[in-house]
């Protein structure tokens, strides 16, 4: 399965919300740096990642839920 990095945050605290919110609509999330980044801010983004059949799904999802506007997507 290939990931792709849909969301990247800065902070840790800023995640919560936006997980819990793609799985209630039933997408996977995987976290890169996530642990790293709890033990220490200066570590680095947060990439959020989905599978990539996922990826449509959960940008549109991320848009209509208020977390992205579609100019954060290539």
């Amino acid at each position: 399965m290939d990931l792709v990095t849909i969301k990247t945050f800065n902070f840790p605290s800023e995640v919560a919300v936006v997980q819990s919110f793609l799985e209630m609509e039933g997408i996977t999330v995987y976290m890169k740096n996530y642990t790293a980044s709890q033990l220490s801010y200066s570590i680095g983004d947060i990439d959020m990642q989905v599978a990539e059949e996922d990826y449509e799904k959960a940008k549109a999802a991320l848009i209509e839920g208020g977390f992205a506007v579609a100019e954060d997507f290539h």
